[in-house]
Formats: structure tokens, C-alpha cells, sequence
């Protein structure tokens, strides 16, 4: 009988699969594992992103339409570069049931009514449908993305020595899950977040469940990107402040937890500014990975 990462990996190669179906098993997996990261991000990729940033992949650009009366769909012309690119939030299986729906090939993303009401005064017309018109493959390239990362996890995973049975975890597994340093780089940058605690293992130092390594880890490479995150929007005053009570309070004995996390915090809320920037994504996806499980994102 397959194991939950080999039927992970069988769905992840079967195209009669749907992307929606192989999520709820790894979710399975993941809660199971105890890996927090992995398991959010099913559940935005399950039920849809409930606000920005979203992962690179889920940024799509396409033409900016207006729908004539006369004419039907036709192409908005002038400065449109702004428009052109949308996040995705809609989840897997609305995505699912887009590109499944007959419509020649295309879908239409419509704009929100503020930017539908301004397109319509520049070009003195009143209550035409505006929308962002994509191919079909555009959204079917979000799915196989997932469909990959999935993949990816489970080798990764596999290499791990993690297996399971069929519906259930070792506590060999689970040890290894939390120790592994195998990386689903969703949104990040480069390998911002991929190396964050590289090497770490379950006899790492740990403060009320959260792993000190990390902590000081993601510290030095906020350190490394403080000119992109200022040029992106961030308030770097606050966050080198932070950083540096971050570094003095690992720095004693015994390092309050309750403190550490809501440094973190004050560090999350520094960077919010630059929201929606790869770089600023990148440095928010470790802090929410060890805030809620103390490990990098499998």
C-alpha cells in the first residue's frame, strides 16, 4: 500500500487529478506533520488568498478590454501599462472551473468598480464593463505551478527519509519533517528564505517553542537586504531598531520568547509597507514560518 507522500507524488503525476483534490492531501500530510507554513498555504491555495501579497506565480498580466455594446470585447488603448498585470486570488477551484468554461479561449478578469468608473470618464462613456482578458494557458500555468511545488515537496520530502503509511505519520517522520531544510519557495526571491536555517536540527536552541537559530538567522539576512527592502517602501528606521533588540535580546541567557515574537511582529509590520513587492514577500514568508511552526517551509 503507497505510503501518503507516494500517493502525494501519484496524484502530483496524474493529470485526471484535479489540482483542488491533490491540495487536500497534502494538507492531510502537512497537519498530520505539524508543518503550520505548508499547511497556510494550502489553505489560501484551497479557499483563496484573502488579501495581498500573493505568490509570483498568481501575478498575471494580459489586455485591458472594454466591452462595446456593438462591437463586444475590444482593446483599451492609450497608457494601459498599470493594468495590464492582476494578482490572482480566486482559489484552485475557481481557477478549475475558469478554465474548464467555454469562452474561445480566453477569460476575462473584470476591474473593480472604482477603476471601471475612471476608465470610463477618460474616455467620456457611461456604464461600460471593463476587465483584464487572458489567455486560458495563463491560468492553467498557476495550476501546473502548484501541481510542481506539490511534487517538489513530496521529493524532497521522500530524499528526507519521510513517508508515512496511508494515513498516518511515525514520529520518526514527524522529527525528520521538522528537521528537514527542504524549501517550497512561494513568492520568495532568490535564496532569501530558501536558506534560512540551513543545517538546523530538533537539538537547535529553542525558547518556549521557538527555534533561537532561526530568529537570529532571518535577523542577519534582513540585515543583508536593508537598501532593497528601504527602496521597496519599508520603514527602515523601525526595522533596524528592531533588529538590533532582536540581536540583544538572543544575546542573553535566557531569551524571553513572548519578546522574541512580538519583535517579529514589530519587524513584519516595519516591512508591511513595501506589501507586494518580491522582495518584501521574501522577507515576510520566514517571519509567518517561524512565528507559526519555528521550522523553514517544507
Amino acid at each position: 500500500m503507497a505510503s501518503i507522500i507516494e500517493q502525494i507524488q501519484q496524484d502530483a503525476l496524474d493529470r485526471s487529478v484535479p489540482v483542488s483534490d491533490l491540495l487536500r492531501r497534502v494538507k492531510l500530510a502537512a497537519t498530520k506533520l505539524g508543518l503550520g507554513a505548508v499547511e497556510d498555504w494550502v489553505e489560501k491555495e484551497l479557499n483563496g488568498y484573502p488579501e495581498l501579497p500573493v505568490p509570483d506565480y498568481r501575478v498575471i498580466s494580459g489586455t485591458p478590454v472594454a466591452n462595446n455594446q456593438f462591437r463586444g470585447w475590444e482593446p483599451i488603448g492609450g497608457q494601459i501599462e498599470k493594468i495590464r498585470r492582476r494578482d490572482v486570488l480566486q482559489s484552485v477551484a475557481s481557477l478549475e472551473g475558469l478554465i474548464n468554461a467555454p469562452d474561445h479561449g480566453v477569460i476575462h478578469f473584470p476591474y473593480n468598480d472604482a477603476l471601471v468608473k475612471k476608465l470610463n470618464d477618460m474616455n467620456h462613456s457611461v456604464g461600460k464593463l471593463a476587465a483584464l482578458q487572458v489567455d486560458r494557458s495563463t491560468i492553467v500555468g498557476i495550476l501546473d505551478r502548484v501541481r510542481n511545488l506539490v511534487l517538489d515537496w513530496s521529493l524532497k520530502m521522500e530524499q528526507a527519509g519521510v513517508l508515512g503509511t496511508e494515513f498516518n505519520f511515525s514520529t520518526a517522520d514527524k522529527a525528520k519533517a521538522q528537521g528537514a531544510t527542504t524549501t517550497i519557495n512561494i513568492g520568495t526571491i532568490g535564496s532569501f528564505a530558501g536558506n534560512l536555517g540551513s543545517g538546523n536540527t530538533s537539538g537547535d536552541a529553542m525558547v518556549g517553542g521557538l527555534n533561537i537559530e532561526l530568529v537570529a538567522d532571518l535577523a542577519l539576512q534582513l540585515r543583508a537586504h536593508l537598501d532593497q527592502l528601504e527602496h521597496s517602501g519599508a520603514n527602515i528606521q523601525t526595522l533596524e531598531a528592531k533588529l538590533d533588540l532582536i540581536a540583544a535580546e538572543i544575546a542573553k541567557d535566557a531569551p524571553s520568547n513572548s519578546m522574541l515574537r512580538g519583535l517579529l511582529v514589530d519587524v513584519r509590520n516595519a516591512i508591511a509597507g513595501a506589501a507586494g513587492n518580491l522582495m518584501a514577500t521574501g522577507a515576510t514568508a520566514p517571519i509567518n514560518q517561524i512565528l507559526s511552526t519555528g521550522v523553514p517551509n517544507p
